[in-house]
């Protein structure tokens, strides 16, 4: 039996809390290395774990936000400069190539359109549809996410002191008054 090894090279949300770089899992066996999932931390936490971008062999994205694939653009550009020869295949979504270069776009102008020693190769993954993303087969199901609401509480007044923006929230409120001290 082939041993397959999964490592969590980032469980972290698009914010960094707790320190923790984004979504990145790293598999790797029977010669090949692939990632799930590309955040934009993703760079890091290859090089902070030792590992070498270029011998990763694909990428497969559950999404197209950027805590998922904002790490794609830079994967691709280390791969330029560190002379990778290997293709990377990347599967994701229907639209992955065109987010993928106009996120190049935005960081490196330029960048997505320039010949690169290595190919770049887009798989548009659907639903229920079993596909081959280089070695790796793969059949995406959706999922419903509880979508979270962000909390905003509004601001009683705004001003500007120095160089800071600072805001005073209606937390303070006192109860049964319908005015905030201070």
């Amino acid at each position: 039996m082939d041993e397959v090894r999964l490592q969590f090279l980032g469980s972290g949300d698009a914010f960094g809390s707790g320190g923790r770089f984004q979504t990145c899992l790293h598999l790797s066996g029977r010669g090949d290395s692939f990632l799930i999932d590309c955040g934009a931390s993703s760079l890091i936490a290859l090089k902070r774990a030792g590992l070498d971008p270029s011998e990763i062999g694909c990428v497969l994205l559950t999404h197209l936000h950027g805590d998922h694939f904002g790490g794609l653009p830079f994967l691709i550009l280390d791969g330029q400069f560190a002379r990778r020869t290997r293709p990377l295949v990347v599967g994701g979504p229907p639209g992955v190539r065109e987010r993928v270069e106009a996120a190049m776009e935005v960081f490196f102008p330029g960048s997505s359109k320039v010949d690169r020693r290595f190919a770049v190769e887009f798989v548009e993954l659907r639903e229920r549809v079993p596909a081959l993303v280089g070695p790796v087969s793969v059949t995406p199901f959706l999922v419903k996410a509880r979508q979270r609401r962000p909390r905003l509480r509004p601001a009683r007044r705004v001003w500007r002191e120095g160089d800071h923006l600072l805001r005073r929230h209606r937390m303070d409120r006192e109860p049964g008054r319908g005015r905030t001290r201070g």
